[in-house]
């Protein structure tokens, strides 16, 4: 096991490891393993693969709640943008009021503050659009993320079954992992 502490990365910035990161160690101390001669398995450090994976429990509610943080990202977007739109709209409509003394003026009033009034709502769908694009993009990159790890994990287990029983490796299996 490296002496870097639990949870950083290993040269040592003290950077949090993402769970894409833990994933990866993962995968290098079952790559790193002696294998069993005449058999596909392996044997690896069950402490480390262990610790590994409580990590990977433990980040899983950060990126959890970076999404939920994109998604209240996306609502303030959307409430600024209805803001705005309203705004403009008030606005339109105050100077259609001032303009209404003449008819051409209040015709050309009218015709300005519809355009106005077309553009706010336009920019607000604009605006809107866009950050449903973009917390989109961003849900199915995180959506990829944790896929990826569960199928890592998934596989890390199954490796982890799929040695010895207890009483031919010698060595009691540890009770760590739950199922869920």
């Amino acid at each position: 096991m490296d002496d870097s502490p639990p949870y950083t990365d290993a040269d040592g910035d003290g950077e949090p490891l993402s769970v894409i990161d833990l994933l990866d160690r993962i995968e290098g101390l079952i790559n790193g393993s002696r294998r069993v001669p005449l058999t596909p398995n392996i044997v690896v450090n069950e402490e480390e693969i262990l610790d590994a994976l409580d990590q990977i429990r433990m980040s899983l509610p950060d990126e959890i709640k970076e999404a939920r943080l994109l998604i209240e990202e996306r609502d303030v977007r959307l409430r600024e943008a209805s803001q705005e739109a309203e705004q403009l709209v008030a606005v339109a409509q105050e100077r259609a009021e001032r303009l209404v003394d003449d008819h051409e003026i209040a015709r050309r009033a009218a015709s300005e503050a519809e355009q106005m009034m077309t553009e706010g709502r336009e920019r607000s769908r604009r605006v809107r659009r866009e950050a449903d694009e973009y917390v989109r993009g961003t849900m199915e990159e995180l959506e990829a993320h944790l896929t990826a790890t569960l199928q890592t994990v998934r596989k890390g287990l199954e490796t982890l079954e799929d040695r010895p029983s207890d009483e031919e490796g010698g060595r009691p299996r540890r009770g760590r992992r739950r199922r869920s």
